[in-house]
């Protein structure tokens, strides 16, 4: 591994288990187990980020340094946590059981660690969770499905509110072809006045409408960073 892993402090980082061995990541300066979110600065202003838990890495990618923009809740540990995702599949995790990331999404709503999702749980935990969403800024559709409950659930201040459009705009006209830039700047820019709740919550087809929209409207309202997204915009536009 490089030597220049910088650890980005996270509350998201889930505990230390116990009962489990630690896994073989070590950081490079002083051999310490790494746990939590790491970058490392790569030429042409591009980052690799990992995510490392007890010592098991559960992602890794590169994507261009977007420096203007940040958020609380915005954060590499969203994909992961939210998807379950895993390098290793014959690794430990932290994912308890096969509803450990609805309880996680759920969680994060309420908390503010994500502005947007979905989950699926039963009865008496979706009910004891929409009877907490009230005060936390949060619109919701909730319909049963068989045994279980699924709830989806937004913020409702307009995307402006949220977060600084100018700056994640700013940082994406850096980092992207001239054509893809200003199709996602657009994009944004559309969406400053509106809400993850009202566009994306609120009416029956709210969630096949949020499927269809840009990458960089879809990634900043599930709380992904941006850097990933605009690797993926990138990869796009070159294929």
């Amino acid at each position: 591994m490089a030597d220049a892993w910088i650890l980005h402090p996270d509350y998201r980082t889930p505990p230390i288990p116990q009962g489990v061995m630690p896994g073989p990541w070590r950081h490079p300066d002083g051999g310490q187990l790494m746990n939590g979110v790491y970058e490392r600065l790569l030429p042409d202003r591009q980052a690799e980020i990992v995510t490392v838990w007890f010592g098991y890495p559960l992602s890794r990618w590169l994507g261009p340094r977007m420096p203007r923009f940040s958020n609380p809740m915005v954060s590499p540990w969203n994909p992961v946590l939210s998807l379950g995702v895993a390098l290793d599949p014959t690794a430990p995790v932290p994912y308890a059981d096969e509803l450990w990331c609805d309880r996680w999404i759920a969680e994060a709503l309420l908390y503010g660690r994500k502005p947007y999702g979905a989950f699926t749980l039963p009865p008496e935990e979706a009910l004891a969770w929409l009877a907490e969403c009230g005060g936390a800024g949060l619109v919701y559709q909730a319909r049963v499905i068989g045994e279980v409950i699924r709830v989806v659930a937004g913020r409702a201040e307009p995307y402006a509110h949220l977060f600084d459009l100018d700056a994640l705009i700013a940082d994406y006209r850096d980092v992207l072809p001239p054509e893809p830039a200003e199709r996602e700047a657009a994009a944004l820019e559309a969406h400053r006045h509106r809400s993850p709740a009202l566009d994306y919550v609120l009416g029956d087809d709210g969630e096949a409408r949020f499927a269809l929209t840009p990458l960089s409207v879809r990634g900043l309202t599930l709380g992904y960073p941006p850097g990933e997204t605009a690797a993926r915009i990138a990869a796009e536009a070159m294929a």
